[in-house]
């Protein structure tokens, strides 16, 4: 009887561990990941208030072809050849959830939403890569990123431009490979709906 009791004991000690485990993994995401970052999902589309490129820009088309080399040289940019890298804020595939992603408000871009990503033109891309979405990255904003004002006409970003640093080619080369981590990859044309805002359309961030 005594034995009995003993083993049963030890199998009800051992559902209760093993609950405990399956509860905890529960709570994680992949890699180790707390649960908050791994459940956390970027909207399709996202708000956003950005400005839109001047008309120089905005109706540019990208001259580059979507070979492999130019591709492979995109997705080098957008991994640690642009500084700050790109993954830091957008993640490795694109969806907005990078490590420095959780401390942003705005969110960044999610360049995996295909919504958003038909009603963003070649040239509004590279004019963002360039010059920015937001003034985050200036010292002078920096302490009030997150600051609610009432004289603020559109929330900023922390989308920084990259044309001090990166040629014309090199952005035309990640304009390629950002629209690669959507399903729908291409351009859009004058079949494609367009964002409705008088002033604000789409942007990268």
């Amino acid at each position: 009887m005594r034995q009995t009791l003993i083993t049963v004991l030890r199998r009800a000690g051992a559902i209760a561990l093993l609950g405990s485990v399956a509860i905890v993994g529960a709570t994680r995401g992949t890699a180790g990941e707390p649960a908050a970052r791994a459940a956390s999902s970027i909207e399709c589309p996202q708000a956003r208030a950005t400005e839109r490129a001047p008309g120089s820009y905005y109706d540019r088309v990208n001259p580059l072809p979507a070979t492999a080399e130019h591709l492979e040289r995109g997705r080098r940019l957008y991994e640690h050849d642009a500084r700050p890298d790109c993954l830091r804020c957008h993640g490795a595939n694109g969806d907005g959830n990078g490590p420095a992603a959780a401390d942003l408000e705005p969110r960044p871009r999610n360049f995996t939403c295909t919504v958003t990503m038909a009603s963003i033109s070649d040239g509004q891309l590279f004019w963002v890569i360039e010059n920015g979405s937001g003034d985050f990255h200036l010292p002078s904003r920096q302490s009030a990123q997150q600051v609610e004002r009432p004289a603020r006409g559109r929330p900023t970003t922390a989308m920084r431009g990259y044309g001090d640093h990166l040629t014309e080619t090199d952005i035309w080369q990640l304009v390629l490979y950002v629209r690669t981590l959507a399903a729908q990859p291409a351009a859009p044309d004058a079949t494609t709906p367009k964002d409705t805002t008088t002033t604000t359309p789409e942007s990268t961030r």
